[in-house]
């Protein structure tokens, strides 16, 4: 319904009647994938959407092998992305038959891409402006059915047309967190050393598909990859209900892996009488290594970032000291630090070109949603063209005016926007060495470039201006000083599987250690993290303030996914779709967190850089529900760990709930 203002339009949709054909309907995945249940697309068998079935060394000789073996299941909730700034979009079909779109895309490229094959349109015809994002959490990455109506409608009406979600409208109509069931089991020396691992996983994927198949994958590659376990199974299942389908969300399915598999930790932990950190470091990855699942690791801070979360958090004399009510928790992590190849390609562009008064103006297409690209490229720039940040003028995120940028998601933008700006700035250098040389009648290993100067090293008072190269470049020879510069890899390898994802091909894979420290209140169940401390290798900090709020909004966003937020549905329809009665941490809820920065200084990141963006989400809830059982002795399998479910299993005596 498309009306001239939203008075109108409400009126117009309370006239028209419909007629509704009740279908048989399934809502639960494991109930979905009996035979006789409801088919959600008549063309999928057992409404299985993917299923991955990996196996790595000789599992079951390791099981026999093995002092201990340890099995539990584990269950988690679906959350929903919250993003304060909701989706909104303009659609303007344009007489010329051009299409503009004006909307909060975490990927406007990558948008205009799909836009097209939906509608059949030449892409060049389609300009995708985004003007302002806001949180997105990977919300805001997928064609959204508001972008397609707007642009049919408007070509309708020979009008704008604009959707703007209401808050109950994002809740009930978007992306949510898929829901997961995880069934692992572990096979363990005496002397803590992990011999086998497996994992059985029911994935709740909607009434559709979005990039569930590709979080089943990196559900799949994160279990396997994180520890130096050679023997792994790993069989997963997508699987199709009638209720909100799952997207892309902070972690990309890392997070409901990490809380099985580091509650599991813990429980080994026990088992054998070890501290869990001493365990985690014996099984820690390393740098250079290949994982059993053909994973390459460059650069690796695991052992890192437990030694000095470990020394900040003081967990050695509170674990000693321990104080009633009061409890220490752990939880590792791996996960991409530059995106990856496994859906083809990992693109990202950047431009830098000189003005003739010597202004540089650097183009990218990845987009700023929080995460401080906007600053973070251009320092980037600066840095290799020897400028402040503030004198380079930038233009990001727009589908006329940039390269093609795969999108800002997968902690991917600091690595691979960060270079293909840093090979752009090389080459812009290069270019103005050469001229200056030519220019000062020097050699080139002689100059060096300062203040938006090629000076001639030595000599202050020796050198010519970027304004003088540049003009002297577009009216004497008549080209534009212009650089650019590309980013696609790593490349693909005969190892790599599109289905398991066994080889999967990041540019570098990031590790991190969160410890929580919570106090219960045995009356209530009511579970307060009072302190918590988050390292996170990153490889190279370029902005560490930036990196910094990273850590503390994905930790924050995490302890909300541990203990309270918990989309409800009452066959199939959202029952909470409002910040009433779905609870997310305000700041006052926020605890004490303590950002480490464990720098390894990848070979391959601009400067050694590494992402960070998703990182700090995917231990959080892990940390937090080992540190209740440290508490009270009440460890919670079925997220989130609310206050009645802590409460019921104190009063119950049962150490354990689901």
């Amino acid at each position: 319904m498309a009306a001239i203002d939203e008075d109108t339009a409400r009126e117009a949709l309370e006239l028209i009647q419909v007629e509704f054909e009740e279908l048989p309907a399934v809502f639960d995945p494991i109930e979905a994938m009996k035979p006789g249940a409801p088919l959600i697309h008549d063309t999928v068998k057992d409404n299985i959407s993917k299923r991955i079935k990996m196996e790595c060394g000789d599992i079951d000789k390791a099981f026999r092998e093995a002092d201990l073996i340890v099995g539990d299941t584990f269950t988690t909730q679906a959350q929903s992305h919250c993003a304060l700034e909701t989706h909104c979009c303009v659609g303007d079909w344009r007489p010329n038959n051009h299409v503009m779109i004006f909307t909060n895309s975490q990927a406007p490229h990558s948008l205009r891409q799909n836009v097209s094959y939906a509608l059949n349109i030449d892409a060049s015809r389609i300009h995708v402006s985004t003007p302002h994002v806001g949180g997105g959490f990977g919300s805001k990455i997928d064609l959204d059915p508001s972008h397609v109506i707007c642009i049919i409608l408007s070509k309708k009406t020979g009008r704008p047309v604009l959707i703007s979600h209401t808050r109950q409208e994002q809740f009930m109509c978007t992306r949510i967190r898929h829901p997961a069931v995880h069934e692992l089991k572990f096979g363990v020396k005496k002397d803590g050393t992990i011999i086998a691992k497996q994992a059985k996983v029911i994935m709740d994927n909607g009434a559709y598909n979005s990039h569930g198949p590709a979080i089943l994958a990196y559900n799949n590659v994160m279990f396997s990859s994180l520890y130096r376990v050679e023997n792994i199974r790993y069989e997963g299942y997508l699987v199709y209900t009638n209720k909100n389908w799952g997207g892309a969300f902070r972690g990309f399915g890392d997070p409901q892996a990490t809380f099985a598999q580091e509650s599991m930790m813990d429980m080994v932990a026990e088992r054998l009488g070890m501290d869990p950190i001493e365990l985690r470091i014996k099984n820690a990855n390393k740098p250079n290594e290949i994982t059993a699942n053909k994973v390459r690791i460059t650069s690796c801070g695991l052992k890192e970032s437990l030694m000095e979360a470990r020394r900040v958090s003081n967990w050695d004399e509170k674990r000693k000291n321990k104080s009633k009510h009061r409890g220490l928790g752990v939880a590792s992590m791996t996960y991409t630090g530059g995106g990856s190849r496994g859906s083809g390609y990992n693109y990202s562009g950047a431009t830098i070109w000189i003005n003739p008064n010597g202004t540089i103006h650097l183009q990218v297409g990845a987009k700023d949603i929080g995460q401080g690209s906007n600053t973070i490229l251009p320092q980037i720039a600066a840095e290799v063209l020897g400028v402040e940040p503030e004198s380079i003028r930038l233009t990001a995120s727009d589908t006329d005016t940039t390269l093609p940028c795969m999108g800002t998601f997968g902690s991917r933008v600091t690595f691979c926007a960060g270079s293909a700006v840093f090979r752009a700035a090389n080459e812009m250098k290069k270019m103005l060495l050469e001229e200056a040389a030519s220019m000062l009648e020097a050699n080139i290993q002689d100059l060096e470039l300062k203040d938006q100067k090629v000076f001639v090293k030595g000599s202050s008072s020796v050198f010519v201006s970027f304004a003088d190269i540049a003009s002297s470049v577009e009216y004497g020879k008549e080209k534009a000083l212009v650089a650019h510069g590309y980013y696609n890899g790593p490349e693909l390898t005969e190892d790599f599987d599109p289905v398991s994802y066994v080889g999967y091909p990041s540019p570098a894979m990031v590790f991190g250690t969160h410890i929580a420290e919570v106090e219960v209140d045995p009356d209530t169940g009511k579970v307060e993290v009072v302190n918590f401390v988050a390292a996170h290798d990153l490889g190279k900090a370029i902005n560490p303030m930036l990196a910094e709020g990273q850590i503390e909004g994905g930790v924050a966003q995490g302890v909300g996914w541990a203990l309270i937020e918990d989309l409800q549905f009452d066959n199939g329809k959202i029952v909470n779709p409002n910040f009433h009665d779905y609870k997310i941490l305000t700041i006052k809820d926020t605890p004490k967190i303590t950002p480490l920065l464990i720098e390894t200084i990848d070979p391959n990141g601009p400067f050694g850089a590494k992402g960070i963006g998703e990182c700090a989400m995917v231990p959080t809830a892990a940390a937090v529900v080992n540190a209740i059982y440290d508490a009270v002795g009440v460890r919670i399998k079925e997220l989130p760990a609310t206050s009645e479910k802590v409460f019921t299993a104190l009063k119950t005596g049962r150490k354990e709930t689901s």
